[in-house]
């Protein structure tokens, strides 16, 4: 029982001196849920590829149930660098959550299924030649 009112009075006091507790879900340090996607491009090279984005932004997150353009890109990149064999419909269901489970395994990252940073970083992005459609797969570590 004392143990419990001495956090609580720690709690109290940060508060009251302006202090607050590290209450913040992972999803705080995003942007927002991935709605869209921005076109990234090599310099100078020819290739681009599509990435998930929330309103431009590269730092969101998205997980089964999600349905945008932001899913089709991240189902892209599954099928031409991870071998998978995805529809490209844009719906984040069953079968596009155990194909990035798959990806996040063979990057050696936490293989969650759920999309955000890490997965970003970690995994090889679909690029596309714009001289002859050849498609890609490339590293992205510079934002």
């Amino acid at each position: 029982m004392r143990a419990k009112v001495g956090i609580s009075a720690a709690a109290v006091l940060l508060s009251g001196a302006g202090l607050g507790l590290a209450t913040a879900t992972p999803a705080a340090a995003y942007a927002g849920y991935c709605n869209g996607q921005i076109d990234k491009t090599i310099s100078n090279s020819g290739f681009h590829a599509k990435i998930p984005a929330y309103n431009g932004n590269v730092d969101c997150y998205m997980n089964k149930g999600a349905q945008s353009k932001a899913v089709s890109a991240l189902q892209t990149t599954l099928n031409k660098c991870y071998g998978r064999s995805l529809d490209v419909d844009g719906v984040f269901g069953n079968a596009t959550k155990n194909a990035l489970m798959h990806a996040q395994d063979v990057e050696n990252i936490s293989a969650d299924g759920g999309y955000g940073t890490q997965t970003r970083t970690n995994i090889e992005w679909a690029f596309q030649y714009s001289g002859n459609g050849r498609w890609s797969c490339f590293d992205i570590t510079n934002w």
